[in-house]
């Protein structure tokens, strides 16, 4: 396949994941098409920009990225996980020239990510209302999945939230580290590790070094 047939393909994937980004193409002289970035990111590549500078905001064609934050101590925190349609929300302090919040993009598997030049973003994107609105409504859906699980929090046990987190996952592999799994149920790594142990010694899991391997359908473990 010819670079420029690649490309072309690569457009349509991003304005049929982000319909948005392609009307603001077309009111701007195909801005986007222009300038648009591809970009292939293996499995726990991290997404790279210059030292100190942010070059552009990135969207997700396929697979998933996951943002972490930074602290001083060189440890990562992981916030969520960013996929196909979605918008980088960390990507704001960017845009609107905020102080650095020290985040990271790491690819929990192979995906393939478009970036678009700040430039862009600032002077035709950011600026358009209908984007506003879109950033707003995938906001809100953020915000309200954190209150749904605060909610099933208080009425689950933590077994049940870790098998209904795995399962939520729709893929026989898992890419996780347990940090990252107690983080998302709002428990410690210490007792998910043992909860996966646990699970894995009725043979429904096997763990292995960053993921974890579905071998039998969990909800029989849910009571």
């Amino acid at each position: 396949m010819k670079i420029s047939d690649i490309r072309d393909n690569n457009i349509k994937t991003l304005y049929d994941n982000y319909s948005i980004l392609k009307r603001i193409n077309e009111k701007n002289d195909n801005v986007i098409s222009k300038n648009a970035i591809f970009k292939t990111i293996y499995a726990d590549e991290y997404v790279k920009s210059e030292e100190g500078l942010c070059t552009g905001i990135l969207f997700v064609l396929k697979g998933s990225i996951k943002i972490e934050k930074i602290n001083q101590n060189g440890d990562e925190t992981n916030l969520y996980n960013l996929k196909q349609g979605e918008f980088c929300h960390a990507a704001l302090y960017c845009i609107s020239n905020f102080e650095s919040l020290n985040i990271i993009g790491k690819a929990i598997q192979d995906s393939e990510i478009c970036v678009i030049p700040i430039d862009v973003m600032r002077y035709y994107v950011i600026k358009d209302v209908e984007f506003l609105s879109y950033i707003y409504e995938d906001l809100y859906n953020k915000f309200k999945k954190v209150i749904e699980n605060k909610e099933e929090i208080v009425h689950e046990s933590l077994e049940t939230r870790l098998i209904k987190l795995l399962s939520n996952k729709k893929n026989n592999i898992v890419y996780a580290t347990h940090s990252e799994l107690a983080f998302e149920i709002d428990s410690v790594r210490e007792v998910v590790s043992r909860k996966l142990k646990q699970i894995e010694k009725k043979g429904y899991i096997k763990l292995e070094r960053g993921k974890i391997i579905i071998i039998k359908d969990l909800n029989d473990l849910i009571e």
